[in-house]
């Protein structure tokens, strides 16, 4: 169940990259569209009453503005982050979040070799960036990232870009680290209100950066069309499946487990959406990051107290 939504994750955003969608009606319209088509389809599945008492609804609002920015940051990582970087960038920043507090109470421990791991990840990226983006060192990051200023300094392309890669990781990890401790009777409920403050958070950032609505008033219905279906197919593979996952036991430490496959494949599509392919280094790269995900996988397997 688990390794069936994580692939529809992570093709469906490449899918959205390759027909142009958050190129065309804007990253916060096209997440905002899949999240109000999903809407009614978690509804059908867990029924929740609005009539729910503050107990349900006061999580349901938290992890609704956590699932409407990861939304959001999502979205616009498709549009800044180079593709084929997409989903190894999206692993290291997970595995500060989900494997992290290992690797620092090891070091506590006088035990290092762990943050090896990370450190090789970031090594292979680095190396894949200079092999399919070019440049020196790669460039990792497009060239539609807004220019945006700070008390009179330009905030650097690399620091919006791994800006909204840590929004996406944090959220996601409280998504995971939630769905883990909610109640069984409770939990498919407070993710289906959720999805409620994440249409209203996706709704006034569209607002806010889209307002012109280009991709209705220009005549892109086939592009809204597109996010419908994206919508409806990844509340069903994604939504619907984990959180019965978690009704069955699945632990947040399971996404980090299964790390090695997700990247691997998010690799392989970003690459075709990128319309690029590794030399010889590229192929070296892929697999030093394919190995730092792997020793993430261990970390997270490994017993507490356990060498």
């Amino acid at each position: 169940m688990v390794m069936t939504a994580n692939a529809a994750g992570v093709a469906n955003g490449f899918v959205l990259a390759l027909t142009g969608v958050t190129k065309s009606v804007g990253p916060m319209t096209a997440a905002c569209v899949s999240v109000f088509v999903g809407i009614p389809i978690m509804w059908v599945f867990f029924r929740p009453s609005l009539r729910s008492r503050w107990s349900v609804w006061m999580p349901s609002l938290l992890l609704g503005v956590s699932l409407g920015v990861n939304n959001m940051a999502y979205q616009n990582g498709l549009r800044w982050v180079q593709l084929q970087l997409l989903q190894p960038l999206s692993f290291l920043f997970s595995a500060i979040f989900l494997v992290g507090p290992k690797v620092v109470r090891d070091a506590r421990n006088g035990r290092y070799s762990t943050a090896m791991w990370p450190i090789l990840a970031g090594l292979g990226i680095w190396v894949l960036a200079a092999d399919t983006a070019g440049g020196t060192g790669g460039r990792a990051f497009t060239d539609v990232i807004p220019q945006i200023q700070v008390l009179g300094l330009l905030v650097p392309d690399w620091g919006l870009g791994l800006g909204i890669l840590f929004l996406t990781a944090a959220t996601y990890a409280y998504y995971s680290r939630k769905m883990e401790v909610l109640g069984t009777d409770v939990r498919g409920k407070i993710n289906t209100l959720a999805g409620i403050p994440a249409f209203v958070v996706l709704g006034l950032g569209a607002l806010a950066f889209e307002s012109d609505w280009a991709g209705i008033t220009d005549g892109y219905w086939l592009y809204l069309l597109i996010c419908a279906c994206s919508g409806m197919f990844l509340t069903l593979l994604n939504g619907v499946v984990m959180v019965k996952a978690y009704g069955r036991g699945l632990l947040a430490s399971t996404t980090v487990m299964l790390s090695p496959l997700r990247t691997l494949l998010g690799t392989f599509l970003g690459m075709v959406a990128a319309h690029t392919a590794p030399g010889p280094l590229g192929l070296a790269a892929i697999g030093l990051i394919l190995v730092a995900s792997c020793g993430a996988a261990v970390i997270q397997s490994r017993k507490e107290g356990s060498e």
